[in-house]
């Protein structure tokens, strides 16, 4: 795998938008909510002051959000109306449930049912059927490896799935909807902690790393019928290279887009991979004047590449950046009503992008 470090060019016409923005921002909310132009902040669902864990929408516009690390982190929240209001989504069958679960992930996979995994009343992972119903997917086990909070989960069409350690290196997988869930061997002879877990179609994408390794992203090596098992691709450069921690990816058409810090410098930092090429590029040769930050979440679909996180100098101050092709890259930030400090979460469903932060923060645009 070849790689390049490079600053991805900017649009030309970037820095006038954000001048355009402010002069239309007087008719904005009314006639903008018609024709989709900049975002639109949606209702705060209720979440503590740290950041939005989990995120998903569907294709009939119900949004889902949870946020189990923060103070206030227990509750399944969904807005059936698009994020005008949301409730506490309770159970057909056990109404009460989340009112004692940490939702830290949330997919809709390709059998219809949507996954939350987190912790809480000896589960790890649920599953809410289309009728509302829950059932347990992966009860809480009496050893180490079968007892961790779950940071994310996702299962592919076939049934394949993996259930990784929020804190951790742990994973529990399964080949096929038959099996039982095992400790996995991810990274062969080797231990690291993911930090985000992501599928494209049936191929599942993660990153992780810890502030004294390199970023890394993991590669799956393996195929249908087989647990999820990655190879490890340094993207930092050099045998060590600089320090920190990859915290997102997404991947869609073939172009895959991790996000994360360089700890040696404090400094926001996304990767891009094509095929066998690699760019790297820091969210600040983009932002000017951005000082130290994170890349906290990456969400794709072909066409859409999409990065969110926080400069952590002033006050955690939000920032998204758009690719049409992974390539060229451009600041929205300045699209948002208003800065909503924090940003962790992105989701791209049909043409529209959804962006998730702290306090429960939730906001839409037209791509």
């Amino acid at each position: 795998m070849s790689a390049t470090t490079a600053c991805i060019i900017v649009p030309g016409e970037g820095e006038g938008e954000g001048e355009g923005e402010g002069e239309g921002e007087g008719e904005g909310k009314g006639e903008g909510e018609g024709e989709g132009e900049g975002f639109i902040e949606l209702t705060a669902f209720p979440c503590g002051v740290n950041r939005t864990d989990a995120l998903h929408v569907d294709a009939d516009n119900t949004l889902w959000a949870g946020c189990g690390t923060n103070t206030e982190g227990t509750g399944l929240y969904v807005s059936e109306d698009g994020g005008v209001s949301w409730e506490n989504f309770e159970p057909t069958n056990q109404g009460s449930f989340f009112e004692a679960f940490r939702v830290n992930t949330i997919s809709r996979s390709a059998d219809g049912n949507l996954y939350v995994g987190g912790t809480g009343s000896g589960l790890m992972v649920v599953r809410v059927t289309a009728a509302g119903a829950l059932e347990a997917v992966i009860e809480t086990g009496t050893t180490v490896d079968t007892s961790f909070t779950v940071g994310h989960f996702r299962r592919d069409s076939a049934g394949r799935a993996l259930a990784e350690s929020l804190t951790g290196a742990g994973a529990l997988s399964r080949a096929t909807d038959d099996d039982d869930f095992a400790p996995a061997d991810l990274h062969g002879d080797d231990s690291h902690q993911i930090l985000d877990l992501s599928l494209d179609g049936d191929t599942f994408h993660a990153v992780g790393s810890t502030i004294s390794e390199p970023n890394l992203y993991f590669r799956e090596t393996t195929v249908a019928g087989q647990p999820v098992a990655f190879e490890t691709i340094n993207l930092s450069g050099g045998t060590f290279g600089f320090g920190g921690e990859l915290r997102a990816v997404a991947a869609a058409d073939g172009v895959v887009v991790v996000g994360g810090v360089n700890e040696d410098v404090d400094k926001a930092v996304v990767h891009v991979l094509d095929g066998e090429d690699v760019t790297t590029f820091e969210v600040e040769d983009i932002i000017d004047g951005l000082r130290r930050g994170t890349t906290r979440g990456a969400c794709a679909v072909a066409g859409h590449y999409v990065v969110v996180g926080e400069e952590s100098v002033t006050g955690g101050l939000g920032f998204v950046l758009h690719s049409t092709d992974g390539v060229v890259w451009e600041d929205i930030s300045g699209e948002l009503p208003d800065n909503p400090g924090p940003l962790s979460r992105c989701v791209i469903e049909g043409d529209t992008l959804f962006v998730a932060g702290a306090g429960g923060y939730v906001a839409r645009r037209d791509l």
